[in-house]
């Protein structure tokens, strides 16, 4: 019996694993597969970051606040940036408690250069954006 056990598990672990695939939120489509799949490698910071929030657990996806335009390396910047505004979209009382707070200054002047979003993480970190506090995604 012990011999039986010995074997059995084994087998059954190793079935368990190369059947097993992600849980996903029953609302994730198959492209934010695509999108989990391609930032898991790009950026898994940020991936794990949504892992671990509420938007997740909540059924969130990337295209409710990144819209669907941006599906390949090649138009990247198609992917839109969430805003206030599309906050607003669900969490209308938490926008407008930011809007009174320093965040929407420190959001007014980032917003004051135009291009901010266009440049590599790299380029701004150091107080530059939400990750210069956050380190969002890093």
């Amino acid at each position: 019996m012990n011999k039986l056990l010995l074997v059995a598990i084994p087998v059954v672990v190793l079935v368990a694993f190369a059947t097993w695939k992600p849980v996903f939120p029953p609302s994730i489509t198959l492209n934010d597969d695509a999108c989990i799949d391609c930032h898991e490698d790009s950026s898994p910071g940020l991936v794990a970051d949504w892992r671990a929030s509420k938007h997740y657990l909540e059924d969130v996806s990337c295209s409710d606040c990144h819209g669907g335009k941006h599906t390949t390396v090649e138009d990247s910047d198609e992917a839109r940036l969430p805003t206030p505004d599309t906050c607003a979209d669900c969490h209308d009382d938490r926008v407008e408690e930011f809007k009174k707070g320093k965040h929407a200054l420190a959001w007014a002047a980032m917003k004051a250069m135009p291009t901010i979003h266009w440049q590599p993480i790299g380029m701004i970190e150091g107080q530059k954006g939400c990750a210069g506090c956050h380190k969002i995604g890093l």
